[in-house]
């Protein structure tokens, strides 16, 4: 969420960082959280591409994305989701 609101203000400006947070206490988007065995995972992941590098944030997108069975991504860093895979998630889509 610091990373989203970070983005958000600085690339959409503060009012639509605002309604986003809103709209996600209201129930409009599901929030997912990390478990404790997800760390494991998003570390070795970190691993596997540490000449990117990746960083935690992106990492543990994709192993959220694993563990939900998502395969589509919304983001505005699109430099590293065009490269990584996990062991389940081979390919992400990729908006906007």
């Amino acid at each position: 969420m610091p990373e989203v609101d970070c983005l958000a203000t600085k690339y959409l400006g503060e009012k639509v960082a605002r309604s986003f947070i809103e709209d996600l206490g209201d129930e409009y988007f599901n929030y997912l959280t990390l478990e404790l065995e997800d760390i494991n995972k998003i570390t070795k992941l970190m691993e596997k591409y540490k000449d990117l590098p990746l960083g935690f944030v992106d990492a543990s997108l994709v192993i959220l994305a694993e563990h939900h069975q998502i395969k589509i991504i919304l983001t505005l860093d699109r430099r590293h989701f065009n490269l990584i895979q996990s062991e389940q998630v081979k390919y992400l889509e990729i908006l906007p």
